[in-house]
């Protein structure tokens, strides 16, 4: 049995008359796609294809369920993106697809799902995991270019299906069409997302992602309703209303601004009621969530877009590694090349360090740095000597990718966090166009140095989009910053946040250190480090842990 919803996009159903293939959600032709958009795809032009030419010629935001011979035999498959959240429920002899896992629904189907301490004690250690396995028993999350296989009785998996040979494979060094493919696929990939909603709210920082989105959307051959939304922080480098105007301005579009200080800001707000199968870690913003939400009612939006993502995609990776990346490519001349001095300025390192890393690379090799633990504040029931288990699948064979290259495939699958349970995500569609499938496949087909070309950050995307972009924004060398902003909202909650976590249940189930937590909120630490930039998602991990009954379980 399958359940969709009518007039929504991002459930829409479509199935084959034996329904062999079925898919949920919005789904498009890579075929078609071109600069003014993509035709939506059917389950029954696309029935006799496997699996790897599927996700190969079907984007967007989907599952797709094969079903094979007798039923129950079933293969449930996530779109490349994973922007449509896919949970596989074991309920008794029975198997539940679903976004998300409600109260009602699990009492509905009668089921009581339990947490997987070690599944949590390795999601504390590095919080990627949630994008890809699940933290409660009998919950299995379905990655992004992942399968399961269910017989009936047993479900297997995941095994995954995408990034493809040629993802991995390094990109070719010279390519003239690279700027004009990369147009045509950011414009075609959210001109398509944007027609298919009809009526958009666009989350506007003021910075280039968001601005090329707008540029692509306002733009659009396709007639789209466009209410833009600035959020503004009344903190040093998080006030971009007025480049949030310039853009506005360039395509007259209205323009809603909110803005906020962090003593506005109670995390209390986001604990309090019903939690999602995962803790929220994107998200944990309640006054950007209404306003967000907000706009969207006011203007009757069926979707909210975003920039996210930009950073990844596009390559704004402040790594003298780079110049690495080149030096695999051209040999010897890499060392007197321009992409060594500009490599050196993004990162701010000397010349002669960034000559280094291309002579021990080209003698050694360059050694693959596994992420680092988040901070002191972990217990030892979750402190692990390698997070390297808990890599998000997508990265299993990086290593014979160059390394700057690995960082931005790495900071792609970090984007997943961005897919993950939000209160403005549960009323509207919340889109990030810029992680779609084909602008990701095609900013991966193109070397980093030539996406960071340059002094300056993106410099390739802004020269491509560059007649969308208003001069300030053309021009800028710097982002919004918003450290100030949550460093200062947490100093405002210590008292909530103290009480939450030092007499939490993660605390006395090991699992975070009292006096790592009481050393990260104390004035020293949030004024000169970073120990507290994981405090809010702890505090998130723990109402999480509460709500779904860690304390039973000691």
């Amino acid at each position: 049995m399958i359940f969709g919803r009518d007039g929504e996009p991002r459930w829409e159903v479509s199935s084959d008359p034996q329904a062999r293939l079925t898919l949920i959600g919005t789904a498009f032709d890579r075929e078609s796609l071109n600069e003014e958009g993509a035709e939506p795809i059917r389950a029954d032009q696309v029935i006799r294809l496997d699996d790897d030419a599927l996700l190969g010629r079907v984007w967007g935001s989907f599952i797709a369920i094969r079903s094979f011979g007798t039923a129950p035999s079933l293969r449930l498959i996530r779109d490349a993106s994973g922007s449509l959240p896919a949970l596989l429920v074991e309920a008794g002899d029975s198997l539940l697809i679903a976004p998300n896992l409600p109260r009602w629904l699990r009492d509905l189907a009668g089921i009581k799902p339990r947490i997987d301490r070690h599944a949590l004690a390795l999601a504390l250690a590095n919080p990627l995991l949630l994008t890809h396995r699940g933290l409660l028993s009998g919950v299995h999350h379905l990655p992004a270019g992942g399968a399961f296989d269910w017989d009936g009785f047993v479900l297997t998996g995941p095994s995954m299906l995408w990034p493809f040979a040629d993802i991995i494979a390094e990109p070719a060094r010279d390519d003239p069409q690279a700027a004009e493919r990369l147009r045509r696929t950011v414009s075609g990939s959210i001109r398509a997302l944007g027609a298919r909603h009809g009526r958009v709210t666009l989350e506007l920082s003021g910075g280039l992602d968001s601005a090329i989105v707008l540029g692509a959307l306002a733009s659009s051959p396709r007639p789209v309703d466009i209410s833009c939304v600035n959020f503004a922080i009344t903190h040093a480098g998080g006030d971009e209303r007025v480049e949030a105007r310039a853009v506005a301005e360039r395509w007259r579009m209205r323009l809603v601004e909110v803005s906020a200080g962090a003593e506005e800001l109670r995390f209390e707000d986001l604990f309090g009621g019903e939690q999602p199968v995962e803790p929220i870690l994107y998200g944990l913003d309640a006054i950007l969530e209404r306003a967000s939400l907000g706009v969207t009612r006011a203007f009757d939006a069926r979707a909210i877009f975003t920039g996210q993502g930009g950073d990844a995609v596009f390559c704004n990776i402040p790594t003298a590694l780079v110049a690495v990346d080149y030096a695999r490519a051209f040999g010897w001349r890499a060392h007197l090349s321009r992409i060594a001095y500009e490599a050196a300025q993004r990162a701010y390192r000397s010349i002669w360090h960034v000559e280094w890393l291309m002579l021990r690379d080209r003698l050694a090799g360059t050694r693959q740095l596994i992420p680092q633990l988040p901070g002191q504040q972990l217990g030892a029931a979750a402190k692990v000597g390698s997070v390297g288990g808990t890599r998000h699948p997508w990265l299993s064979g990086d290593n014979v990718i160059a390394p700057a290259r690995r960082m931005q495939l790495e900071a792609v699958a970090n984007c997943q966090h961005f897919f993950g349970p939000t209160w403005r995500g549960n009323e509207a569609a919340l889109v990030h166009p810029l992680l779609s499938q084909p602008i990701v496949e095609t900013c991966l087909g193109i070397p980093t140095y030539r996406l960071a070309t340059g002094s300056g950050n993106r410099a390739f995307a802004r020269g491509v989009f560059a007649d969308w972009l208003p001069d300030m924004v053309r021009n800028r060398r710097n982002k919004g910053e918003a450290t100030n902003y949550y460093r200062r909202a947490i100093a405002e909650n210590l008292p909530y946040l103290r009480d939450l976590l030092l007499n939490g249940t993660l605390v006395a189930h090991g699992l975070l250190d009292d006096a790592g937590i009481d050393a990260a909120l104390r004035d020293e630490s949030l004024i000169w480090t970073d120990q507290s930039r994981m405090i809010a998602a702890y505090a998130s991990f723990e109402a999480w842990a509460r709500y779904w009954g860690l304390e039973s379980e000691a």
